[in-house]
């Protein structure tokens, strides 16, 4: 172990060093030291493949853990939604519909009869009856079909000029054919198409797979720049066109909002503002089809009718090619729109000749969603969908911002786009990225992307794709690098930018003051940010609201943070100037905050003073070295968050230090009501090595340099115990030249248990850093069932536990190892 170790401290291809150590280690049934290089492997850069969490899923499933075994699988299923050897042993491992997961993911990749024909039997048992796996190529199709029973199977390709059908007869001897199960090998010639084309397969007439194909070696139409983009002055009706194939709640709802808008457009002026066209796109919901057709029959809406399911891009350019004039809004069929979108995103479209296409703000539309950008936001009910609307039209009219490429949950399009690059590329597979395709296809070719923040769409998201999602869009995303291999860093650097912050940032301003009244946390950097976190989840679980105001880059910035993920999210405070102090008195008012909890204790003067002006309780925490000091005002109070920081202060304020003698000892208070939790681990193993386990507070130069110096003086000791760093340092691979220390990476406080398992944590040293008082990770490790060192900053006024090793908070880094270094030798 110990030369495994050294070979780790090597700089080039640490990573790769992990990964062979962790599969040799599996192989040698040494379960404990494959865990923790494949854990290490998955911590650190550069980002873990698949594999990784493979390798680690199947130590920990041979550790016993399987929890942790099926949380890796899917984090490489995430990553690589095909991952043979993540599936197979999702099949073999997890729950009944984990393994159909599974049993689908394998049907379409493995080439393992074995496994093949295990995941039939499982799907086969929850009243599956056929399967396929087909590969398209541009001159034929090729694959296996296999199916139970003695029905007559058909394959049929239908083209632009009419379709070829073709029986498939069950073949014996094929690999897959058993008592049960019949199979045949397919291979179909592909006919020359410059449209699309649809293969279905039928057992006994009734239809059981459908593939949209692309066209036979199909190019985009990308760009002619040389013609300049030109309003056309006759813009015609508006058309929303909506796919629908189920969810009939969802879509129902989507088209009673449209509906309601139209009407609402309609009595404001003359005429409709827009038609509905609406796809059902081979629907197999009788309630959703019936009411699709009611619709049609009052008129409120034009229907399209897919005999077979089409998919999205099938759906939505059949509907293109229906609809010749006026402009275009494509409407994912999980949205609910406000009254007045069409006509406001028409607005924005027509403020520039060279707009093409715009895009809404919404709950859930990447680059585009509120409150939080790129992420899926918690679906808003309709009247809070109509309250974000207003104040979006109220704080954000007539502006557009450039974006890279639109997103299709609501997508309107000017008609000169469409003349001038045609519709949707059939390349890409069941509604992802397409849109992205379109739009990069529209911006080659003269026209400006951009985001409409005067209107906000409701979107639930994946309520079609679900579990395939992933896989579809790492396949699509393929297609969209070859056309477009800046995109992606353009995405990035775009996320970075943040160039929608300023629209978010006023909409929040328009939007009604809560009702909640929060704490307002003032958060801090580093290591002062979890605690901030912790009292968050705190108030949280106590039915209150926090408000994080966190520190930003420039000086005397914050941002205002709602702990739950709810507004506020991209409100700026600054107190730099007296007009900025004014308007951030004016927002911090308008949150009515019940009180102003500063976790960092370096808060801005002025904050303090509108704390006052406002009549709002100021609690400072004592958390670092430097205890705040408080002045005469009754709103104002010290708040220890444990017992070691109470004593700390009161030390303080006995040496005549801060806070000054005079100060009322009252004001120096515990916070009452937050329990902390001991680390929780599983009991140590005799007959193996106990191991130190150092945990730091976070990568700083104090922690380096003192375990660098334990681990020296228990090397150089006559009991050499193995040492475990959880967490990330400076150095990892300087301090992994001991060969007896192991660096887990950067880990979650609620991964420790587990992680630390295989090591068999017989100590622990915390605490050693510098004066830290409510840190999450360290007061969970103060209390966990093992002897814990620390630095006991507190001195002789709290008493440590038996066994605990308490050290005086002035001996330097050489006492504090020697220290240590005798306490494991004799306890």
């Amino acid at each position: 172990m110990d030369g495994a170790i050294s070979e780790l401290a090597k700089p080039a291809r640490h990573h790769l060093r992990l990964e062979r150590l962790a599969a040799k280690a599996l192989a040698a049934e040494d379960y404990a030291s494959a865990f923790k290089h494949a854990d290490r492997r998955c911590r650190i850069d550069p980002p873990a493949p698949a594999h990784c969490f493979v390798l680690r899923a199947e130590a920990a499933w041979r550790l016993g853990q399987r929890d942790t075994a099926l949380a890796d699988l899917a984090r490489a299923l995430a990553i690589a939604p095909h991952d043979i050897g993540a599936n197979r042993r999702l099949l073999a491992w997890a729950d009944d519909d984990g393994r159909r997961q599974a049993a689908r993911e394998l049907l379409a990749s493995d080439t393992g009869h074995a496994s093949l024909r295990s995941a039939m039997a499982i799907l086969r048992d929850g009243g599956e009856t056929c399967w396929a796996a087909l590969s398209i190529y541009d001159s034929e199709i090729v694959g296996w079909v296999a199916w139970s029973g003695d029905a007559e199977l058909e394959a049929r390709l239908t083209t632009a000029d009419g379709s070829l059908t073709s029986l498939l007869e069950a073949d014996p001897f094929h690999p897959l054919a058993t008592g049960r199960i019949q199979a045949t090998a397919v291979r179909l010639r592909r006919p020359n198409a410059a449209s699309a084309q649809t293969l279905t397969l039928r057992l006994d007439g009734r239809i059981f797979r459908t593939y949209r194909l692309p066209p036979i070696a199909s190019r985009p139409v990308l760009a002619r720049p040389s013609d300049p983009p030109v309003a056309r002055q006759d813009r015609g009706i508006p058309t929303v066109i909506v796919p629908v194939y189920g969810d009939a709640d969802a879509t129902i709802a989507c088209l009673d909002s449209l509906c309601r808008a139209r009407a609402m457009g309609t009595q404001r002026g003359a005429g409709s503002p827009f038609q509905i066209l609406v796809v059902d796109d081979g629907s197999p919901e009788p309630a959703l089809k019936a009411h699709l057709q009611a619709l049609a029959a009052l008129q409120e809406i034009s229907l399209l009718v897919n005999s077979t399911n089409q998919g999205f891009i099938g759906a939505v350019n059949r509907a293109l090619a229906k609809t010749q004039e006026g402009d275009v809004v494509l409407l994912n069929a999980d949205t609910v729109v406000p009254p007045g979108f069409v006509e406001r995103l028409a607005a924005t479209a027509y403020s520039a000749p060279d707009i093409g296409t715009v895009t809404p703000l919404s709950n859930n539309g990447e680059f585009f969603s509120f409150p939080r950008p790129d992420t899926p936001n918690p679906m808003p009910d309709e009247q809070e969908i109509g309250a974000r609307d207003k104040a979006a039209e109220q704080a954000n009219a007539a502006a557009a911002v450039d974006m890279p490429s639109g997103i299709g949950f609501c997508l309107y399009i000017k008609r000169s786009v469409l003349d001038r690059i045609g519709l949707l590329s059939e390349n890409f597979q069941r509604g992802y990225l397409e849109d992205v395709d379109f739009c990069l296809r529209a911006r080659a070719a003269g026209f400006r992307n951009v985001c409409a923040p005067s209107v906000y769409v409701g979107h639930h998201g994946s309520l079609s794709f679900q579990m395939s999602k992933r896989a579809l869009v790492l396949r699509n995303f393929d297609i969209l690098d070859r056309r477009f291999p800046s995109y992606r860093d353009e995405c990035r650097a775009i996320e970075a930018a943040d160039p929608l912050q300023p629209v978010r940032a006023a909409m929040e301003a328009a939007l009604p003051a809560r009702e909640r009244s929060p704490a307002l946390l003032v958060a801090g950097r580093g290591a002062l940010r979890p605690i901030a976190e912790a009292r968050a989840r705190h108030l949280i679980n106590s039915g209150e609201h926090a408000v994080f105001l966190s520190p930003q880059q420039a000086r005397l910035s914050f941002r205002l943070e709602a702990a739950d993920g709810d507004v506020p999210q991209s409100l700026l405070l600054r107190f730099d100037s007296p007009t900025a102090i004014a308007e951030a008195e004016g927002e911090i008012a308008r949150l009515r905050p019940t009180r102003i909890e500063a976790i960092d204790p370096a808060i801005p003067p002025a904050l303090t003073d509108i704390a006052r002006r406002l009549g709002v309780a100021l609690d400072r925490w004592i958390t670092t070295a430097d205890v705040p000091v408080l002045q005469a005002h009754p709103a104002e109070r010290l708040l220890a968050p444990t017992q070691a920081a109470l004593r700390y202060a009161q030390r303080r304020a006995s040496e005549g230090q801060r806070p000054r003698r005079d100060e009322p000892q009252g004001r120096i208070t515990q916070l009452n009501g937050w329990s902390v939790h001991p680390l929780a681990l599983v009991d140590a193993v005799p007959e193996r090595p106990r191991a130190l386990v150092i945990i730091p507070t976070g990568p700083t130069s104090q922690a380096w340099q003192a375990v660098r110096t334990v681990a020296h003086h228990i090397r150089m000791s006559t009991n050499p115990v193995p040492i475990v760093v959880a967490g990330e340092t400076l150095d990892d691979r300087r301090l992994m030249s001991f060969p007896n220390v192991f660096v887990t990476g950067p880990v979650a406080i609620e991964e420790l248990p587990e992680l630390l398992a295989p090591h068999n944590p017989g100590w622990i040293l915390t605490d050693f850093e510098a004066p830290l008082f409510g840190h999450p990770l360290i007061e969970a490790a103060r209390l966990a069932p093992r002897p814990v060192a620390y630095r006991n900053w507190a001195g002789e006024a709290l008493e440590a536990r038996a066994g605990d090793l308490a050290l005086p908070g002035t001996d330097d880094d050489e006492a504090l190892a020697a220290a240590v270094t005798r306490w494991i030798a004799t306890s």
